[in-house]
């Protein structure tokens, strides 16, 4: 089995970065995807969201480069996240784990922003 995906998209809001006592940080953001169809003639728009974390230096780089806004292309793994509330009701949530970002958003002199080099790190709270 093969876990493995690429988006392109824009950040909806700044990335949240928590750093923990043991060093290592992530950095959660939403990626907005449009996707442009014809129905009957007409066009049509349709907007999917992504819940995605990045983790060690790629959360590093996320934090530091990446604004509401940016356009980027993402390289990770779908993951799913369960857990039990206090009442005992079970949740899950599927979100992209990002092993690489790359900054797509021109800058002024008309070149990409920097690239991030792919992570290996795979630490999850």
């Amino acid at each position: 089995m093969f876990n493995s995906l690429q988006l392109i998209g824009h950040l909806g809001a700044d990335p949240e970065t928590r750093f923990f006592e043991s060093g290592s940080q992530v950095s959660r953001f939403t990626l907005y995807l449009n996707e442009r169809y014809k129905t009957n003639g007409e066009p049509q728009e349709r907007t999917h969201r992504f819940n995605v974390e990045a983790w060690g230096k790629t959360a590093d780089f996320v934090t530091n480069y990446l604004r509401k806004g940016s356009r980027v292309a993402i390289s990770g793994a779908l993951i799913e996240n369960t857990w039990q509330d206090g009442d005992g009701q079970s949740h899950s949530r599927v979100i992209v784990r990002a092993n690489r970002v790359e900054n797509l958003t021109p800058r002024k002199g008309g070149e990409p922003e920097a690239t991030e080099e792919p992570s290996h790190d795979t630490e999850s709270v």
